[in-house]
């Protein structure tokens, strides 16, 4: 009797369908969640998943679902992901299609080639980061349109980059319809399983709700058999499934499958694989051999590919599936082209039951199949990765090898590292068994050395890469010649760089570079010239780093080494910049720049606009520093790199939008990088330009908490770019709350050599230390006996301090300037020349600052007209309040305690922009605009063609501006406000 052994309807799970339902539903209304269903093998999480899956297609959801595969113990790197994006493809029109991939599509590609038939083969260019935000960018535009269900199936079987994936989706999924539901068995995590601390983490995210899969009750059994066998089963035969399967689902299904075959109930083996094999026995002896045979391909395999190793007549192999499916043992998989195991528990058991020899043969011929025919896998398989398994089990090493080594290849080029590195490191330990090495690998060792070294690095691990590099430098050390020694010794500084090893890297180029021919041009050479230039730039050598980049350049122009031409004319654009004026200095940054994507060279092109703008900006040139960071942000978006390289870039434009004055513009630049989550010192760049606005718009309490989490990011770092903020903004927070003497330890320790580089971060602590001194002489009558000391130390040390751009003039203008005004003498000048200069330096901040200490100082001069006191005034008073500074209002009291005239800004010019009384940005204007006509999240997101995680963002700060507690009341106090009746 060959009946459905599925049950019709869903038996049990009332409780947890009911709350997957509530979450589905949750997530139609633009909530996200992640739920996690984990259960023993066969307990039945597919078919609840199924379940969900129905309902959502039944509401209008959009279902995508992929499974994990396991292979010989390994997963298939990003097998679910890839099962998703054919999906996509095959749901989708094509004008749909080009809207959710986007700059995607020939990336992703290198996962499903249908994506770009006409692509010329895999970039060489890419990182895991990379993909992760073409993903979620693909998901965000997805769910742009209607609610979508992600399905993950047997993540205990995922591969790290699948993993690392998923990880990434769980935190970054916000305010987008989404619900992710992930499968998994809870049997198989063990304490050393890599899915276990990654679920332990998960359980604590606020979204994220985990659902564990009982077995079945005796009555959920009784209902189980009742529905399959549409008969109530007698008491005596309940009790016998009961007992044998526990309540485990499958199990109860292959008991009743075995006593339809003819098996005694009563007689029926206890334990599971006995029970497996069972079923199994009862097909014929051919079958028996077709499924043995189908299972060492794995959980699935191509119908054409078991043909082929099975050696079965295709007359004989149809009859033989066909009783395979009947019995239950097969099913057709999804693309009707192959068979899968209805359960992996039976797979399993068939093949733990196989002599040894009997799979090594059986592996060999699955390797030898492929080899004469890769197309036998069908569309979904991996065939480099599964050679490499089939080829090792058959313990074939020779074959093993080149495939391994393929393999990682493959992998490194489909965004998936940590699968290129595990099949690299193999090839490495096949290797000395292996004669003739490097005719099967088609690499030598110091080679394929090198590539795993470089896949352990791309998966986030360089100290394993650094391990690797030793190894081979320890054990070749006196037969390697000096090229390849210098080739192991350029990645390795490249390690070394990674983990802020510099110092380390510098000596390490200079061993290398000394056993290289001198005057000898060839590729090695410029590699590590180019890299010692670049770990010198890190060390602040910048004579050596000058001399370095120069030598580098010429050397890969004369042997066609474009990638490190370009990063060495990058290398040496920056170290000019930083040793001159910048007039002639750029053009070999620039030449770097456009020579990187001309080639093509994307992670050198970001460098190299990030360098660009930062140098640009360091000679004051802020406009032309804004326009290059805006189109090196627009790129890192274009290749995948916005959260990493873009957030570091968006620093470098929202910077001199902070010091022309365009405070609102960069307010919402930071708000929506950080809305992407960026870490490290990506974060703390945008976090540390946002804590000087809040400061100098009078924002503490957000000053505060924007230093904290700068701090939290940057951790134990120590390069004075991002501890001198840190510096600044503490002790401002201290002078502001009239803690003056606390205000002094910042800056107790400013001190030692500052070069060019960093002289533009330490200017604005001088001014400040001047500025808390002059703030005490001011606050007492009698003196403090450390003022003056301080006051010649500041002094001291802006002395050796570089002044050759003109935001350095304008601060030591301020630091004179703040002197004068401690020992109140000359004032007037001293602020008219920092007014000046500031003016000149095209500083925003720093000329309101001085243009009020220039009017405080005039109300008290004689020589000084009341007119003349009243233009300052005035013109500080128009700047301020464009810039919704805190200045404002001290100017405001100067006027009231001088008696001043301050003219009021003309109508309709920014200054009196209704939003700036409450300083809403421009970009939450238009929200709150959006919010008080009843738009959602989702829909604000779709109107401004931003994130809805970002639209989030944004209608949080209007409401704490607005101090409302709900998007109802702040469209009322808009309104009241008059905030949306002016344009």
């Amino acid at each position: 009797m060959n009946r459905e052994l599925v049950s019709p309807v869903l038996v049990g799970r009332r409780t947890e369908l009911g709350r997957l339902r509530s979450l589905l539903d949750q997530a139609v209304a633009g909530e996200p969640h992640v739920a996690l269903v984990a259960g023993e093998a066969g307990v039945g999480k597919s078919r609840l998943v199924q379940e969900v899956a129905r309902i959502a297609r039944d509401s209008g959801a959009r279902v995508l679902v992929g499974g994990c595969v396991e292979l010989g113990g390994e997963g298939l790197p990003l097998a679910p992901l890839t099962d998703m994006l054919r999906a996509v493809v095959r749901s989708s029109s094509s004008e749909e299609l080009d809207r959710c991939l986007g700059a995607a599509r020939l990336p992703l590609a290198r996962l499903l080639p249908e994506l770009s038939p006409g692509s010329s083969g895999p970039a060489q260019e890419g990182s895991p980061t990379q993909l992760l935000e073409y993903v979620l960018g693909l998901i965000t535009r997805l769910a742009a349109t209607r609610p979508l269900l992600i399905v993950v199936e047997d993540l205990h079987w995922a591969d790290r980059s699948t993993l690392d994936l998923v990880a990434f989706l769980v935190q970054t999924l916000r305010e987008l319809g989404v619900l992710m539901v992930l499968t998994y068995r809870s049997d198989e995590m063990h304490r050393r399983h890599p899915l276990r601390p990654l679920v332990t983490a998960w359980e604590r995210v606020r979204n994220t709700e985990r659902l564990e899969l009982e077995r079945f009750t005796r009555a959920e059994v009784a209902e189980q058999l009742n529905a399959i066998c549409e008969t109530t089963p007698s008491p005596e035969f309940m009790d016998v499934v009961f007992e044998r399967s526990q309540g485990n689902a499958f199990l109860v299904e292959e008991i009743l499958a075995a006593t339809d075959s003819g098996a005694d109930p009563y007689e029926l083996p206890p334990s599971l694989r006995d029970v497996l094999l069972a079923r199994t026995e009862t097909v014929s002896e051919v079958a028996q051999r077709i499924l043995r045979t189908a299972a060492v391909a794995g959980p699935s395999v191509e119908e054409r590919l078991l043909e082929v190793v099975a050696g079965v007549p295709e007359a004989q192999l149809y009859p033989v599936l066909r009783e395979s499916v009947e019995h239950h043992l097969l099913v057709v998989d999804e693309a009707g082209h192959g068979y899968a195991f209805r359960h992996a528990l039976t797979r399993d058991a068939l093949y733990d039951d196989m002599l040894p020899g009997e799979r090594a043969r059986l592996h060999a011929a699955y390797g030898a199949a492929l080899s004469a025919d890769p197309t036998l896998l069908g569309e979904d398989g991996n065939a480099a990765a599964t050679l490499a398994h089939h080829w090792y089990a058959a313990l074939d090493l020779p074959r093993a090898l080149s495939a391994s080594v393929q393999a990682g290849r493959q992998a490194s080029a489909a965004f998936a590292p940590a699968e290129a590195s595990r099949h690299l490191e193999r090839a490495l330990q096949i290797w000395p068994r292996v004669p003739d090495a490097i005719e099967g690998a088609g690499v030598d060792r110091i080679a394929l050395n090198i590539m795993a070294a470089e896949a352990a690095f791309g998966a986030g691990e360089p100290n394993r890469g650094l391990f690797i590099l030793d190894q081979v430098l320890a054990e070749t050390a006196f037969d390697l010649d000096v090229t390849r020694r210098a080739e192991l010794v350029e990645r390795r500084a490249f390690m070394l760089r990674a983990l802020s090893r510099d110092r380390e890297a510098v000596r390490q180029l200079q061993d290398a570079l000394a056993l290289l021919p001198d005057g000898e041009a060839k590729p090695i050479r410029a590699m590590v010239l180019a890299s010692l230039a670049n770990s010198r730039m890190r060390t602040d050598d910048m004579e050596g780093a000058a001399s370095t980049a120069r030598k580098a350049v010429a050397v890969a122009a004369e042997v066609g080494a474009v990638a490190q031409q370009a990063d060495a004319l990058i290398t040496l654009g920056s170290v000019l910049a930083y040793l001159g004026d910048g007039r002639g200095e750029l053009a070999a940054l620039r030449e770097g720049v456009e020579l990187a994507e001309r080639h093509g060279l994307h992670t050198v092109s970001v460098r190299g606009y990030t360098n660009l703008s930062d140098a640009l900006a360091m000679l004051g040139r802020f406009a032309e520093a804004a326009e290059v960071a805006r189109a090196g942000v627009a790129l890192a978006g274009r290749v995948g790199l916005a959260s990493s390289w873009g957030a570091m870039i968006t620093g470098n434009l929202a910077e001199p939008l902070v010091r022309l004055g365009r405070w609102r513009e960069a307010l919402d630049l930071i708000t929506e990088s950080l809305a992407d989550e960026p870490s490290g010192t990506f974060a703390a760049t945008l976090l540390l330009l946002r804590a000087e606005i809040h400061l100098w718009q009078g924002d503490e309490e957000g000053a505060e908490r924007d230093l904290r989490e700068a701090r939290r990011h940057f951790g134990d770092g120590s390069e004075l770019q991002f501890v001198t903020p840190m510096r600044y903004i503490e002790a401002e927070l201290a002078r502001s709350r009239g803690r003056l003497a606390e205000a002094r330890n910042p800056l107790r320790d400013l001190g030692g050599p500052v070069t060019g580089a960093y002289a533009r971060y330490v200017w604005p602590l001088l001014w400040l230390g001047m500025r808390i001194e002059a703030d005490i002489a001011n606050s007492s009558p009698s003196p403090d006996s450390d003022t003056a000391g301080e006051r010649d130390r500041l002094y001291a040390l802006a002395r050796d301090v570089p002044n050759t751009t003109p935001s350095a003039h304008g601060y030591a203008a301020m630091v004179d300037a703040e002197a004068a005004r401690l020992d109140r003498r000359d004032e007037v000048a001293g602020w008219q020349r920092a007014v000046d200069t500031t003016r000149a330096a095209a500083e925003a901040y720093p000329l309101c600052y001085s243009l009020f200490r220039l009017a405080e100082a005039q109300a008290t001069d004689p020589a000084t007209s009341a007119d003349r006191t009243s233009a300052t005034a005035t013109e500080c008073m128009l700047l301020a309040e464009r810039l919704a500074a805190a200045t404002a209002d001290d100017i405001r009291t100067l006027a009231r305690r001088a008696r001043l005239r301050i003219a009021p800004a003309p109508a309709g010019t920014a200054a009196t922009h209704p939003s700036l009384r409450i300083r809403l940005t421009d970009r939450e204007f238009e929200v709150l605009g959006l919010v008080a006509e009843g738009r959602s999240n989702g829909q604000i997101a779709a109107a401004l063609y931003i994130s809805p995680k970002t639209a989030s963002v944004h209608v949080s700060n209007i409401l704490t501006k607005l101090n409302a507690s709900s998007r109802t009341e702040a469209a009322a106090h808009a309104h009241r406000l008059g905030l949306l009746t002016t344009a």
